[in-house]
């Protein structure tokens, strides 16, 4: 797998060609009468930093990517560290917060047959399509009896069969990130993942990228290998083909499953360390990973404009804040290593006073513009209402243009994708993590 030096806008065909010119290279050593700490405890006040790798730029050439000087490094920690989210906000957001504990999931469990909740189901009899429908063409009959509406099922058992959800499962390993001890540890350290599909619809992670906040200096550049069959390569999104994960883990180049990216992840951080991404919580729960300390810029744009649960994608916010545009010229598809720097230069932007007018700005006018849709939205379903009206009335049929007769509206995703630039849900990859 290839890997990239951001300051000197340099590839190498593999992750020790980096490390070869990041060791070798002259513009990425510290000058002696500026040499950076190698070795401070985690538990010391001082940030430790490693070797920059944000350090200077080829002649004529230009890095989108910010350099933070040595005599910064306090005030950019600082700041950061005023924007952690609190763990009320995280659990808001879908952050696993707390081990997990049996009484959290009383009667949340779900019938693998009829796929009904415990705490609602009231009869004893399980009553279920041994077929599944497809979601996306609902006027297709189930398989199993040939009958397009659903109904209770063509199949009854005497009991449910009940089993905990998958998340409740998931949560069965997380763990919290250690605590300080005597080896160095980065003080904030920005990540992405990138994933591939399982059986179930679930997620497991295949790629583990991480760098130092301070310097940009690459942590972790890794492929891993989960231990459950991947169903969906999603090579279109993150353009790692299965070919390239299997030639890795015969090389003993990926890491071994999660537990691998998490434990290869620790090496660099402790729970004093902020951790920085973008809907960072599929991020760690990916890696089943508790963390005290996190700055999502998801979250700080979503509390800037309001705290509605107006969420951006990353690419969007990168464009229209730091003024950064990431995938280009590669079909969409998403680059760990410059996410992970988009990422950070977000952040920074979103946490430095000086940005501070032009955050608030760039906010009130995202508030105005998701009033005018919301008008919008309105006017279309006052519209489609008078049609409604207006055929009852000539004694039509209530059903023109209508799939139901319920006054709620109904959004679909084609009604909200181009407000925040959501991928289409038939690659099954989650909009958040964009």
């Amino acid at each position: 797998m290839s890997a990239y030096c951001a300051p000197c806008n340099r590839s190498f065909k593999d992750q020790s060609g980096l490390d070869q010119h990041l060791r070798k290279s002259s513009s990425h050593k510290p000058s002696s009468t500026q040499r950076l700490p190698l070795a401070i405890p985690s538990g010391s006040n001082t940030p430790h930093v490693k070797t920059p790798a944000i350090q200077k730029t080829p002649k004529g050439a230009k890095s989108p990517w910010s350099r933070i000087t040595t005599s910064e490094y306090t005030t950019a920690l600082d700041e950061l560290s005023a924007h952690c989210h609190s763990t009320k906000e995280l659990e808001e957001h879908d952050y696993i917060v707390r081990p997990y504990d049996p009484e959290d999931y009383v009667n949340a469990k779900i019938c693998k047959q009829c796929h009904g909740k415990q705490i609602r189901i009231v009869r004893q009899e399980c009553t279920f399509h041994p077929s599944k429908r497809n979601k996306w063409n609902k006027k297709k009959p189930y398989k199993c009896c040939d009958t397009i509406t659903g109904g209770g099922g063509c199949r009854t058992l005497p009991t449910h069969d009940f089993d905990l959800p998958r998340h409740a499962l998931r949560h069965q390993d997380f763990r919290q990130t250690p605590g300080a001890s005597t080896q160095p540890k980065s003080r904030a350290v920005a990540l992405d993942c990138e994933m591939a599909g399982i059986g179930g619809g679930a997620s497991e992670v295949i790629l583990l990228c991480a760098t130092d906040f301070l310097t940009g200096a690459v942590l972790v550049n890794r492929l891993v290998c989960p231990n459950e069959r991947i169903t969906d390569m999603r090579t279109s999104i993150h353009g790692i083909t299965k070919a390239s994960l299997d030639e890795a883990t015969a090389q003993g180049k990926a890491l071994s499953a999660w537990e691998g990216a998490r434990s290869e992840l620790w090496k660099h951080i402790d729970d004093r360390t902020i951790l920085v991404g973008h809907a960072l919580e599929h991020d760690l729960g990916a890696l089943r990973m508790i963390h005290p300390r996190v700055v999502d810029s998801s979250i700080l744009s979503e509390i800037m404009v309001g705290g509605h649960r107006v969420r951006f994608g990353l690419q969007k916010l990168s464009s229209e804040l730091p003024k950064i545009q990431i995938r280009k010229g590669k079909d969409g598809i998403h680059d760990c290593m410059e996410d992970v720097l988009a990422t950070r230069e977000l952040v920074l932007f979103c946490t430095r006073a000086r940005n501070k007018t032009a955050f608030r700005a760039w906010a009130e006018a995202k508030t105005l513009d998701q009033i005018r849709r919301e008008a919008e939205r309105r006017a279309k379903k006052e519209e489609k209402a008078n049609k409604r009206h207006r055929m009852r009335a000539r004694g039509g049929s209530s059903s023109y243009a209508i799939e139901s007769d319920d006054e709620e509206e109904v959004l679909h995703w084609s009604d909200i994708a181009e407000d925040f630039g959501w991928p289409h849900p038939d690659t099954g990859y989650d909009p958040w993590s964009d």
